[in-house]
């Protein structure tokens, strides 16, 4: 009696389930697998213009990839309906989601150039990477990763062929390396400025444009992302001063550091080393005549004074007749220079 009322509960049970499992929702289907079928075939390709274009996509990369961990592939690709695709599914747009960044983009002297024809300047893809490979910028895989923008950028910005044939030169890229910011990026830091610290991502502008972040005017705020203590400082300073009342022949951070090529300031062939700071660097300004007539004092008599500054500075402290008109100007014009070299200025 007891095993039959027990057969009984179990067929129960068993029909009970099974109805379960009838009337349950089918689990969702991986629409991307049925693409990846024939996609994940590295030699899958099609002829455009004579040349083979490869339409593979590494399904173990897309779907490590951002837009393989959030959407389908008909997701972007909306008009695909079956196989075959006729007619040729259309090439999907970024800006369809990423509308800020590619109206920024247009903007640009990449868009502008893009625009008028140029094929070899740079698009999404060709800093962001495979749309179907994407990663976020904080992976260390992501060609945008802030220690990969450099070589990312040097892909067009470090081929000497590709830069000249656009009447651009390669030498900032070389010089880039060469930096304090370069080594320092090479050397593994996180903080060191890279290309797009300094002029920006999807709008970079021609430095002449106002809206540049190197547009001169805007120097000193670009390196404060960075320095900003130092830019505080700066414009306090005569020239900072100048530079906020709109003085275009005022210096700003990259006349006297340099631009691309800035190196430490202990570095011997640094701008801003002891050895080349005065006679050098300031006296690209100082030792011209307009620069040095701002000042309002006789033009003549300035460019004199200059060059008794030069021959001076050696034996500071040893003031003599010959030398009183140099240490009037340089008190004047460089007093922190001049405090600083008071705390050290033989007895």
């Amino acid at each position: 009696m007891r095993s039959a009322r027990c057969i009984i509960i179990f067929l129960l049970f068993f029909v009970g389930v099974a109805s379960a499992r009838a009337n349950a929702a089918p689990a969702p289907k991986d629409k991307s697998a049925e693409c990846l079928v024939c996609h994940n075939d590295p030699s899958l390709a099609k002829d455009v213009d004579g040349k083979p274009v490869s339409l593979h996509v590494d399904e173990g990369k897309f779907k490590g990839s951002i837009h393989g961990s959030m959407f389908t592939c008909t997701d972007c690709h909306t008009d695909v309906k079956g196989f075959p695709h006729d007619p040729t599914p259309a090439q999907v747009k970024c800006e369809t989601c990423h509308a800020d960044q590619v109206a920024a983009y247009k903007t640009s002297v990449h868009g502008q150039a893009a625009a008028s024809g140029n094929k070899q300047v740079a698009t999404c893809l060709s800093c962001h990477g495979s749309p179907h490979e994407i990663v976020v910028a904080a992976d260390a895989a992501s060609p945008v990763a802030h220690q990969n923008v450099p070589k990312t950028c040097g892909t067009c910005h470090g081929q000497k062929f590709v830069m000249e044939s656009n009447g651009i030169s390669a030498a900032p890229f070389y010089s880039y390396e060469e930096s304090v910011h370069g080594k320092a990026v090479t050397g593994g830091s996180e903080k060191a400025a890279v290309c797009t610290d300094c002029h920006g991502s999807h709008e970079i502008l021609m430095a002449s444009n106002p809206k540049s972040t190197i547009f001169k005017f805007n120097v000193p705020n670009t390196c404060a992302k960075c320095h900003d203590k130092v830019k505080t400082e700066f414009m306090t300073s005569i020239h900072g001063q100048a530079i906020a009342k709109g003085v275009s022949s005022a210096p700003v951070c990259t006349d006297c550091h340099g631009i691309h090529g800035i190196k430490s300031h202990i570095d011997p062939n640094s701008s801003v080393s002891a050895q080349n700071l005065a006679r050098t660097t300031c006296a690209k300004c100082h030792e011209g005549v307009r620069c040095l007539r701002i000042s309002g004092l006789p033009a003549d008599a300035l460019a004199l004074t200059w060059r008794a500054i030069m021959d001076w500075l050696p034996n500071w402290g040893r003031r003599s007749s010959q030398t009183a008109p140099a240490v009037t100007a340089f008190t004047t014009f460089c007093p922190r220079a001049t405090r600083s070299r008071r705390s050290t200025r033989p007895t």
